[in-house]
């Protein structure tokens, strides 16, 4: 089913292009300043949806244009390894318990 926004995908494409933090409710209302018997706030919910799809498919062609092997052979970040979330120094260690019955 055509979109009342498909005539107008290329100004928004092209806006976007200038400004890519523009928001939903400010393409509605350049939308609506340049036609406003067609745009109003009642279409912000279409043009988040629009907005959100268009920003999908960029973000996969920047994707798409990463060369594989820098990922795959990128040095593995400093820190630790084992999980354990401890980030300074390691702790002294606990004295050692002398055995039940030792012969003294």
């Amino acid at each position: 089913m055509p979109s009342k926004l498909d005539p107008h995908i290329a100004a928004i494409e092209g806006w976007l292009a200038e400004q890519p933090q523009l928001t939903a409710l400010a393409i509605v209302g350049r939308l609506s300043e340049n036609h406003p018997k067609e745009f109003g706030t009642r279409q912000h919910s279409i043009v988040q949806r629009l907005l959100r799809a268009l920003r999908r498919k960029t973000a996969e062609q920047l994707v798409a244009e990463e060369p594989l092997a820098d990922a795959t052979t990128a040095a593995p970040l400093p820190g630790v390894v084992d999980g354990s979330g401890n980030v300074g120094p390691d702790p002294p260690p606990a004295p050692l318990v002398e055995q039940a019955g030792k012969a003294t």
